[in-house]
């Protein structure tokens, strides 16, 4: 009961939120990303708790960030995916971006899994974030992947893929509940929003 409560509060809270992603400072006169087509992907249950859960925080520290939600695509062999290219928002800056590994934090350590992020330039290996942020602590394992997401210096769409290895005994892609989704973080620019409405 509590599980349909958490996604049916969720789903209220966010889906005007989910399908837009936001993007570098942005006004109505600029066209600074294009927008990439809806794959059409179903939302994870994984995905809903977390952003149950995540809005509940929000509130709880009176955080202003807006935060977007988007599942991954599948890649190659074991890989999850997210194109580097994210709708522009009017009058929003891209501040923090965030791969979620949805894990069972109690039995599985950041310590237990390599985790792999691929681009089309090389392959790096991600640690794990572990201070606090905005993101409950309760979606699983969080990786900054921010550098990896800087909509400013893009001139053409690309990928970020990541591979989840195992690492002892842990069978990598086994020790998910769901598929990794990205989470993104932006903040409103309010002197753009008064400027615009001024003018």
């Amino acid at each position: 009961m509590s599980g349909y409560l958490t996604a049916l509060v969720s789903l209220c809270i966010l889906s005007p939120l989910l399908p837009a992603a936001g993007g570098a400072v942005c006004s109505e006169k600029e066209t600074l990303l294009r927008q990439m087509p809806n794959a059409g992907a179903q939302l994870t249950d994984c995905l809903m708790e977390c952003t149950g859960m995540t809005y509940v925080r929000k509130i709880q520290l009176q955080d202003e960030h807006n935060i977007q939600f988007k599942d991954s695509t599948e890649g190659d062999l074991g890989e999850y995916c997210w194109t580097t290219e994210l709708k522009c928002t009017v009058g929003e800056t891209f501040q923090r971006a965030y791969v979620v590994l949805p894990v069972d934090t109690s039995a599985i350590g950041h310590e237990m899994l390599e985790v792999k992020g691929q681009t089309a330039a090389a392959a790096v290996t991600l640690q794990a974030h572990r201070s606090h942020t905005v993101i409950s602590d309760h979606c699983g394992l969080r990786y900054d992947v921010t550098p990896h997401f800087n909509v400013q210096d893009q001139e053409a769409a690309s990928w970020f893929c990541v591979r989840v290895a195992a690492a002892g005994d842990v069978l990598g892609d086994e020790a998910l509940k769901c598929p990794p989704y990205l989470v993104t973080l932006w903040r409103r620019n309010r002197n753009l929003s008064n400027q615009e409405g001024g003018g």
